[in-house]
């Protein structure tokens, strides 16, 4: 098998087999290892759950013989899911010391790297004239091909929906009381991203420049983002199963804003609803969804953070609005009033 790469329904028959094995792994007890605040790492939790995932990628791409060096947090991972019982990464038999299929990584997750070592791999732009630069240009032109064979996977028909009373008049009370522990702490992190505003290379992202404070999460916005029924739910929309990753208490103060940007990849989907106060509407370029980075690039240097046109969207207390965030660029306009909002980010395994 190895004298000659799989290609066609060969080669996608062998990799949803061991995606299929790499879904199936148990990690519990390493997560619980990597998130024990007594224990030895105190790993965050978005940290674990983004490892978790390129770990799976890393176990897909070891068992049809590709010969990717592990970082050392996939590598940790690996482990301790050992350690607690589960078999060690194999390669497949049918790779007899070679690898069994051709595809590169962007092309089995265009989607995108969900860790560092696999982001490290693109240079961001440069703050000079890189429309000028024969590196920037090739590392621009690789990006373009990884959002045109992320779009051609998106099977949902809809890059955006809301959910009719997501979460209960007593679960946003809770979540309040949440936000009210995250903001007497302060573990806010305030975010100013797109310094130079245009397409991120490195992050494989549309970013602008953005002004609000992000809270971090508390158990009830957890316990939100991991609710199984809604989990299945983004997953049904999205015609493939997709794990939570990221979620945090938005806080916008008045005046503040998010340029328009696309999601990195640990926020392939996103959901947001109302925690407190009245948010503006989200605005979102659906018309530009098909737009290659360079164009994106452009038009956001040129238009600036609120480019004209867009779609806005409004959504009710307690009511989820949900976008595909990795592929729609979008934006919140200034805010006109103080608002809390509860953000949650889910990314697909494959």
């Amino acid at each position: 098998m190895n004298d000659s790469l799989a290609h066609g329904a060969e080669a996608a028959a062998l990799y949803d087999a061991a995606a299929a094995q790499a879904r199936d792994l148990d990690t519990t007890q390493a997560r619980a290892a990597l998130l024990d605040p007594q224990g030895r790492h105190k790993w965050p939790r978005h940290r674990v759950n983004e490892v978790e995932l390129e770990w799976r990628r890393w176990r897909i791409r070891h068992h049809l013989g590709l010969p990717d060096a592990p970082p050392s947090s996939i590598t940790l991972f690996e482990r301790l899911c050992v350690e607690s019982g589960t078999p060690a990464a194999d390669v497949s038999p049918l790779a007899d010391g070679g690898p069994l299929v051709g595809m590169s990584y962007d092309e089995m997750f265009p989607q995108g790297p969900l860790i560092v070592r696999a982001v490290k791999s693109r240079v961001v732009r440069k703050p000079t004239d890189h429309d000028q630069d024969d590196d920037y240009l090739d590392l621009l032109a690789r990006s373009e091909r990884r959002r045109a064979d992320y779009l051609s996977m998106l099977t949902t028909a809809d890059p955006w929906w809301h959910i009719p009373d997501l979460v209960s008049a007593a679960t946003a009370k809770r979540c309040a009381a949440d936000v009210s522990v995250l903001m007497d702490a302060p573990r806010g992190e305030a975010y100013a991203g797109g310094p130079q505003p245009g397409w991120d290379v490195e992050h494989d992202a549309l970013v602008s420049d953005s002004r609000n404070m992000y809270l971090g999460a508390g158990p009830t916005l957890i316990d939100v983002h991991e609710d199984q029924a809604l989990v299945d739910l983004v997953s049904a929309k999205m015609g493939r199963p997709m794990h939570p990753t990221r979620c945090t208490y938005l806080n916008y103060r008045a005046g503040d804003y998010l340029g328009v940007h696309t999601d990195q990849p640990t926020c392939e989907v996103s959901l947001l609803f109302t925690i407190d106060g009245a948010p503006g509407p989200m605005r979102s370029y659906l018309d530009e969804t098909d737009e290659a980075p360079v164009w994106l690039d452009r038009w956001v240097r040129t238009e600036g953070n609120f480019p004209d046109g867009g779609r806005d969207f409004v959504y009710e207390p307690r009511e989820g609005l949900v976008l595909t965030g990795r592929a729609v660029p979008h934006a919140r306009l200034p805010q006109t009033e103080p608002t809390i909002i509860g953000a949650l980010f889910y990314s697909g395994l494959t």
